[in-house]
């Protein structure tokens, strides 16, 4: 021990008396230190800690399948299967999306985001309120499920944090809850939540058969694995399915896999793009060592002849490079904790865990310390306790600036290293830049200038039919439409990008057994949504005022007839509906025909086709377009009392400027609903590209930092190269050598260099972005121009770095070389 406090020490004297080298030394590896320790901690807190729930091993998701790709929600009655007859299982529960509802009660009214659940949701979790209680058994019940639980935000946000909350009464779509409890800061469970309520769990309200509506969680009883619980679930839906089919089945996946998959794989792209931005820190620091060997060349030997061992240099040595990384990731650490509160807001992760610098993450920090000070600092080290005695102690005191080739080959090398690592980091960041031109650039059918968006949630128990929804909506639109600068409103069931819902139709006569598994979109809308759009109207009519009313009006009657049981066969003409289907749909279910005229069956009901427009993407821009169909919204409003309707305008002008006069027209005829999220167009695509953005926006940064390293290291060892060739540079000017032709030899060594790194990182970089490929849209992993644009940049680049050395070489004065030593 106390050997090694001397040879700190001495690391410590040798540091201070070299301030400059030592600075940029450690605030080099504090850049690829730091940012590795940023990504590090998201990567814990998403991906390497354990959820924060009670034996969150045993944890699992519910899915079902059918006979269409994909895994889907459950039905009411196969989840009350499972939960019934399950063997497996120790515990199940069921719970909705966050859905949006007007919310008031403390003084203010506002949109709330509401997650209704089963009564032991948070009991299976094994979740604690922070504040009173949490539900129980029976409260899940029609008429016991008016309580409510409230987030720590919502609750500090809107009752101060205090503890008189519990017991006041809160609104939630004009329906009264009592406040029984407020879970802790910490608790997040697969989305963001302000307020929980009891589901009804009644089996009246889960009867509907085909309805994939809710989520579901489980607990593995002891020894269980997730195969043996997924083939039971599927052998209990198969039993109660009534059209007995081999692809229907059960989906179930460990809970941690469910939440983190979707983070998962750009989480690691970056870890891995921050450890090669690491790398090109590491290669710089070994030059910057290298070159600061060669004038301790004397140092060296004289400890050598006092007595010590090659062995007792290199430890020394290595001891300055482990100080120097320590240092580095004590600045590094400053610089992660600025990041670790940037980037979770940017980055779209799972919250169950928070993103912190805890111990696990500062002894990785202090593990990445010691291994890259050994990485950087061993061949520097092995370089200057290699001697020649005689001739080093005969040096005077001076720097030896010579380096042997080896020496050389070694400087190069890092050099070639540093090139071709930048270029795989530039070759990510540009394809992934390239996928985000290409996905603002892709058509998704719909025009995208002055739309604004809004959504409105009628409270079922202020409007219980669906008549005075309808009349609400109808004198919304008719107000929106004489607001100045408003050309054209419609009210929708969902909005491009958005997603929404989707079944199957049967096309009478159709023998293609394929098209019976076919996912048709659904839509409900009323007359103007195509012209707000732009959508194109490419055969038929779209829908007037009598579809409008003859489809509310036989939503009346089915609804009557539910209650019955009984559907007419055939239907009467009064019952028939219409339809304007997509262009997809068309050419799917009627291949080379006419479709308009021809008639399909949704829900059983019989629907003529009447118009086809153009083909709209529904859920993102990197899925394909699905067969769709629009039908009256009065259908829904009928059938779905907790509907969210979306209101779209079409402007002349800036669409934010319209959006006070809408709020006071729904003010006038309601002034207790929310204004659930407005937004234009604009913002809805930049919304659904938002992981592509904020990942090309991270790695492009990533590799802005590993090519400015790369051009500090260049430059540093291209000023290193000319003080060193100084004489011969001397000896060639005075034999007649022009200035242009040391221009040429600077230059030309350093873009020798420069184009092995390219033709390297090439390689290296064509198998890296194969990775990468699943993040890529309409651009290839291999794409040329993106890499012969990388490579283009970098020569450009060391060029660049080699000329202000290359000016400095040209200046030489001839008779002053000549004397150089």
């Amino acid at each position: 021990m106390g050997t090694i406090l001397q040879d700190m020490r001495y690391a410590l004297r040798m540091l201070v008396k070299s301030p400059g080298f030592t600075v940029i030394a450690v605030l080099t590896l504090a850049l690829g230190i730091g940012a590795n320790t940023a990504i590090f901690s998201i990567v814990d807190a998403v991906l390497l800690r354990p959820l924060p729930y009670k034996d969150p091993g045993s944890l699992v998701q519910l899915w079902q399948i059918e006979a269409a790709p994909g895994a889907y929600p459950l039905t009411g009655p196969d989840y009350l299967a499972w939960q019934e007859q399950s063997k497996t299982l120790a515990g199940t529960s069921l719970y909705s999306w966050a859905f949006s509802f007007n919310a008031s009660g403390w003084g203010g009214s506002e949109a709330a985001l509401v997650t209704q659940a089963q009564a032991n949701l948070f009991s299976l979790l094994g979740a604690q309120p922070l504040l009173g209680r949490g539900f129980e058994k029976g409260e899940d019940q029609p008429g016991k499920n008016h309580i409510a639980v409230l987030s720590y935000g919502f609750w500090a946000q809107h009752f101060g944090a205090s503890s008189d909350a519990l017991g006041r009464p809160i609104e939630l779509n004009d329906e009264s809850y009592t406040v029984i409890g407020v879970m802790p800061r910490s608790f997040w469970f697969r989305a963001a939540t302000d307020v929980w309520t009891p589901m009804d769990m009644s089996r009246k309200n889960l009867a509907a058969e085909g309805s994939h509506q809710y989520l579901a969680i489980a607990r593995l009883k002891p020894g269980v694995t997730v195969r043996q619980a997924q083939a039971e679930l599927t052998t209990i839906v198969r039993r109660r399915d009534t059209d007995p089919n081999d692809k229907v089945g059960a989906v179930v996946t460990t809970l941690k896999e469910q939440i983190t998959k979707g983070a998962s794989g750009y989480l690691y792209m970056l870890l891995g793009a921050v450890a090669l931005v690491l790398l090109i820190a590491c290669a710089n620091v070994a030059n910057l060592l290298l070159a600061r060997s060669s004038g301790r060349q004397r140092e060296m030997a004289v400890r050598v002849a006092m007595g010590a061992s090659r062995v007792r240099l290199v430890r020394q040595l290595l001891t300055e490079s482990l100080l120097l990384a320590l240092g580095g990731a004590a600045v590094g650490l400053i610089g992660a904790w600025w990041c670790v509160q940037l980037l979770p807001a940017v980055l779209p992760i799972p919250r169950a865990n928070p993103v912190e610098l805890n111990y696990a993450v500062l002894l990785f920090a202090i593990g990445v310390s010691v291994i890259v000070g050994i990485l950087f600092g061993l061949a520097p080290a092995l370089r200057g306790s290699r001697l020649n005695l005689a001739e080093d102690l005969k040096s005077g005191g001076k720097a030896v600036l010579g380096l042997g080739r080896g020496d050389r080959l070694l400087r190069d090398g890092l050099i070639i290293v540093e090139v071709a690592i930048s270029l795989a980091l530039l070759a990510g960041a540009g394809l992934l830049l390239r996928t985000f031109a290409e996905m603002r650039r892709a058509d998704i059918g719909v025009e995208t200038r002055n739309i604004l968006t809004l959504a409105l949630q009628l409270p079922a128990a202020k409007y219980p039919a669906a008549e005075p929804r309808r009349a609400f909506y109808d004198q919304l639109l008719e107000r929106a439409r004489r607001a100045p600068g408003v050309q054209f409103a419609a009210l929708s069931t969902k909005l491009p990008l958005e997603g929404g819902n989707n079944g199957y139709v049967k096309v009478p006569g159709e023998k293609d057994s394929s098209l019976a598994n076919q996912l048709v979109e659904w839509n409900y809308i009323t007359p103007d949504y195509f012209r707000v759009y732009g959508i194109p109207l490419l055969q038929g009519r779209d829908f007037n005022a009598g579809d409008m009313n003859h489809a509310a009006a036989a939503a009346v009657k089915f609804l009557e007839m539910n209650k019955t049981g009984k559907m007419p066969n055939p239907f009467p003409a009064d019952l028939t509906l219409t339809s304007v289907i997509n262009r997809t749909m068309a050419r799917t279910f009627w291949r080379g025909q006419e479709a308009v005229g021809k008639v399909f069956f949704y829900s059983g009901v019989p629907v003529t086709v009447i118009g086809i427009t153009g083909d709209v993407n529904e859920s993102s821009v990197r899925n394909e377009v699905r067969p769709e169909a629009y039908f009256p919204v009065g259908l829904e409003l009928a059938f779905a009392p907790t509907m969210v309707g979306h209101i779209s305008l079409k402007t002349s002008v800036a669409p934010g400027s319209v959006l006070g006069a809408i709020r006071g027209d729904v003010a006038a005829l309601d002034s207790g609903l929310a204004v659930l999220r407005p937004r234009t167009m604009k913002e809805i695509i930049a919304d659904s590209m938002q992981s592509t953005s904020v990942q090309a926006m991270l790695l492009g940064a990533f590799a802005g930092l590993g090519l400015l390293l790369a051009i500090v290291g260049i430059y540093g060892v291209m000023a290193y190269f000319v003080s060193e060739r100084t004489h011969e540079i001397g000896i060639r000017m005075a034999l007649g050598a022009q200035r242009g032709d040391v221009l040429r030899m600077i230059l030309g060594h350093g873009l020798r260099l420069g184009a092995i790194g390219v033709v390297i990182g090439v390689g290296g970089g064509l198998e890296l972005t194969q990775v990468m490929k699943d993040f890529l849209y309409g651009v290839s992993p291999t794409d040329p121009m993106t890499f012969a644009g990388v490579a283009a940049i970098l020569i450009a680049v060391v060029l660049a770095a080699c000329y202000v050395p290359a000016r400095r070489a040209m200046r030489v004065d001839p008779m002053v070389a000549l004397r150089d030593e």
